[in-house]
This record gives C-alpha cells, sequence and structure tokens, in this order.
C-alpha cells in the first residue's frame, strides 16, 4: 500500500478527472500529513489505521467518500447541494468540494476513530506499588512486602500507592502511612496524617503494648517491625495500631 496505487489510478483518468481528483487528494493530505495513501474498497484512499478518506471518478462525475455513514450525517447541511448517500457524495467533474469541507470531514472521521479507541490502560495505585517493588534492591525486600499485606489486611477501607517516592497507605480521607526504605536493618512505616496542613491538631494517642510505635511528634510516629520471625510475631500488634491510627484521620 503506497502513494504508488493512488499515482496509478489518477494515471488512467482523462485528464479533466485527473485534475479534479488531484485537487481533492492534495486537501486531505493537508488535513491529515500522517496518513498513509493506498487503495479502499478498490478506491484512493488515506489510512490512519482505519480508512479516513476516498475518492473516485465516475463517467460524469466524481465522488468523495468519508468511510462513515455518521460523516454524512454530522454535515448533512453542508453537503446539501450534492448528491448524497450513505457512503459519500458525488460532484461535478472541474467542481471539487471546498478544501475547508475536506478538511472539516477528515477531521471529524479522525475524531471518530479515536473515539471508538478503546481507553488506555493506565496502572493502578497496587500495581504502581508492585512495579516499585519488583525493582527495589533492599536486604529486606521480603519483610516490606509482608508488611505491606499486613497493613492492607488491617481494613477493608485501606488502598495503596506511591507517595513521597515510596510505597504508602491512605483511606479515602487521607494517606495516613509510607515506608521508610532508607531503613536497611528493620522494616519502618511512618505512621502520619497526610499532606494536609493541620494547625490545631490534636496529639494521637495509640496503645502499643509490643513497644514497635517511636513517637516523632504528637501526630507522627515510627513503627519498627524488625526483620525476619518479628514480622509474623508483630502482625496482630500492627493490626491493630493501623486500626486505631485511621481512626484519627
Amino acid at each position: 500500500m503506497s502513494a504508488r496505487d493512488a499515482d496509478a489510478y489518477l494515471a488512467k483518468l482523462s485528464s479533466d478527472k485527473r485534475a479534479t481528483l488531484d485537487k481533492v487528494r492534495r486537501a486531505i493530505r493537508a488535513a491529515a500529513p500522517d496518513a498513509e495513501e493506498g487503495l479502499s474498497y478498490g478506491v484512493p484512499a488515506f489510512i490512519l489505521g482505519k480508512p479516513i478518506a476516498g475518492y473516485s471518478a465516475g463517467a460524469a462525475h466524481c465522488s468523495y467518500f468519508p468511510m462513515s455513514g455518521a460523516i454524512t450525517a454530522q454535515f448533512e447541511d453542508e453537503l446539501a447541494k450534492y448528491q448524497v448517500s450513505k457512503g459519500g457524495f458525488r460532484f461535478p467533474i472541474g467542481k471539487p468540494p471546498p478544501a475547508t469541507l475536506i478538511r472539516k470531514l477528515v477531521k471529524a472521521r479522525v475524531a471518530e476513530i479515536e473515539a471508538a479507541k478503546p481507553a488506555k490502560k493506565t496502572a493502578t495505585a497496587d500495581e504502581a506499588v508492585a512495579v516499585y517493588l519488583k525493582t527495589l534492591k533492599h536486604p529486606l525486600k521480603t519483610e516490606i512486602e509482608a508488611v505491606r499485606v499486613i497493613v492492607l489486611g488491617a481494613d477493608p477501607a485501606i488502598s495503596e500507592g506511591i507517595k513521597w517516592n515510596a510505597p504508602s497507605f491512605r483511606t479515602e480521607k487521607e494517606w495516613f502511612a509510607t515506608f521508610h526504605v532508607r531503613a536497611q536493618e528493620s522494616v519502618q512505616l511512618v505512621l502520619h496524617l497526610g499532606a494536609r496542613k493541620r494547625p490545631k491538631v490534636k496529639a494521637v494517642k495509640i496503645a502499643d503494648p509490643n513497644g514497635l510505635m517511636k513517637w516523632l511528634g504528637k501526630d507522627r510516629a515510627m513503627v519498627t517491625m524488625g526483620s525476619g520471625r518479628n514480622i509474623s510475631a508483630n502482625r496482630k500488634a500492627l493490626e491493630a495500631i493501623v486500626r486505631a491510627w485511621i481512626r484519627q484521620l
């Protein structure tokens, strides 16, 4: 498929038909410079993944094909002076449609094709965390992943994402915890009250029978889960801390 197919088609026409369709061809190309030329349904066409415009010559007329019945319906008023069918419209030899009209038809067809494409899948927050952890080089990577599972399982309202350049956790209200991944000897989780300013925040009070928390401020604490067996041993304690913490949000 190439412009040579269109060249070959036009070369077989009489000079008046060729001159008429050459103007149509140039107008389409100007409207969609990235489109490829070729043949579609046996007539010269421009293609952007799908055909966006085509043209042909008949015995006593020429035709333009917007490659969509919806396009001819959309421009019903502007095509009123032409003989219109669902597939396209006819125009006299020597009187091609204005380049401005062709541009509108082409742009409408391109927009129609784009609208029909499935939406691009974007990574969900948990997928972003999974990608982060996959590439993370950390001596306690397995333990970090275990703590991640514990936090997510503490309450159905908890979700995750990448925040402050590290895996973090949140509810619908606010972010509340972030892994301190720079710590290399133990898994540490910073508990906080998110990014919103709280000028009159009250001191948070959380029961900590296992001694996992180190207070960094009245509304901020570091939870140290240690490594290895300590993670599973402190599972229930961490779940209780997380549930108590999110009630402060």
